[in-house]
């Protein structure tokens, strides 16, 4: 026996997953339901149960702290001890030989999900955004298909080859800035909703390293190049923009990197504001910002550089939130909060006041902040929600 435990795609708009945690080493003994590893998406972590008894081996390729690929590979139970020479065997080819899952059109399909598909009578072609097809994808398309089945809702729908007259904006530009946008995903038309809504700028093109979205229009705006910034300062430096903003937060490591190589090319960074935020008096705020409807920042706060802050969160008087951090929505501080760098917030989370968090946290969804948390902490929510299809 030989079962193969993958990174799954937890949110559909995250490709790539953090390894955040090892619970066990090579060779260890494992029981169904052991703790194997946990995995960070945007806005949550998730934990990885053993549903096999035997001895595990991980992927010496993967590090805690590298950033995996949905699909990848980072551990294999068996049911008998392994040697060293033979370790490295068990990943050879790990895709095509893994006991509960196919390769179908170069997606992974796993065996539950199949078998739910079949029972439905869904056609794969449904789950074609997705590199790994899980049972819970297909439960949640289930619970939801009249959702799904809106072309609205799929960001393909605003993707297109020439100008569609149904996305037209008539942005006044003789009064507003020109806005570059890097990320043209669905963040950027989140984002988008916040830049008509503020009425300061008017987007002129997007940066994208997808390379088949080069040379297409996402809702009339064109996807130039690819996040160059060599190529960025020059359109900027030949007046194809006026200011910049990073649209995208489910990657923070590289949203910060690009953030500082805009900010050391001198190239002005925008922050956008939805009109409906309320922006209380002697508030400070860096370059880089986003802020989303219904925020609310109390008077005496201070935001500095390169944030994303989600409808319906409020930062509370007095507090410091510094740079690189990405919060879900409604997430509350108290009073006098300080919020250090790098950190991301889920959804539905309750901060006390005074409280101190480091950097480099995760604050999983529906929780209540009571403590200082220390830098690298995760910080879960260990209530489980059981979701069965009737």
């Amino acid at each position: 026996m030989k079962a193969e435990y993958l990174i799954e795609q937890i949110n559909v708009s995250d490709d790539d997953y953090e390894l955040s945690q090892l619970y066990k080493k090579n060779s260890d003994t494992i029981e169904k339901g052991d703790l194997i590893f946990s995995y960070e998406s945007s806005k949550a972590d998730f934990d990885v149960e053993s549903e096999h008894d035997g001895y595990i081996y991980f992927n010496k390729n993967y590090n805690v702290g590298d950033m995996l690929k949905v699909g990848s590979v980072v551990c294999v139970i068996t049911d008998k001890l392994v040697n060293d020479v033979n370790i490295e065997n068990l990943f050879k080819k790990a895709l095509n030989t893994i006991e509960n899952n196919k390769i179908v059109n170069d997606q992974i399909l796993t065996k539950k999900a199949e078998k739910l598909i079949n029972k439905h009578g869904l056609d794969k072609k449904l789950f074609d955004e997705h590199k790994i097809i899980t049972e819970s994808i297909v439960n949640s398309f289930i619970q939801k298909k009249s959702f799904f089945e809106e072309p609205r809702q799929d960001i393909s729908y605003y993707y297109s080859e020439k100008e569609n007259k149904d996305f037209n904006i008539n942005f006044k530009k003789s009064n507003l800035k020109r806005l570059a946008v890097v990320g043209a995903g669905k963040a950027a038309l989140q984002l988008l909703d916040a830049i008509i809504s503020e009425n300061k700028y008017y987007p002129v093109c997007y940066y994208d390293n997808n390379k088949e979205l080069h040379g297409k229009l996402l809702m009339n705006i064109p996807i130039t190049d690819r996040i160059d910034i060599a190529k960025i300062k020059d359109d900027f430096e030949n007046n194809k923009f006026d200011e910049i903003i990073i649209s995208f937060s489910g990657n923070i490591k590289q949203r910060e990197n690009i953030f500082n190589d805009l900010m050391n090319s001198n190239i002005p960074i925008a922050n956008v504001i939805h009109s409906s935020a309320i922006i209380s008096n002697f508030v400070k705020i860096g370059v880089g910002n986003i802020i989303f409807g219904n925020v609310r920042i109390g008077p005496f706060v201070e935001i500095k550089n390169n944030n994303v802050i989600s409808s319906l969160c409020s930062i509370e008087h007095h507090s410091l939130l510094k740079s690189n951090n990405t919060f879900g929505p409604a997430v509350i501080t108290s009073g006098s909060c300080t919020i250090s760098n790098n950190n991301k917030f889920g959804t539905g989370i309750y901060i006390e006041p005074k409280i101190k968090i480091g950097d480099n946290c995760l604050l999983s969804s529906g929780i209540i902040i009571r403590q200082n948390i220390s830098n690298n902490s995760i910080v879960k929510n260990l209530n489980k929600i059981d979701i069965k299809v009737k």
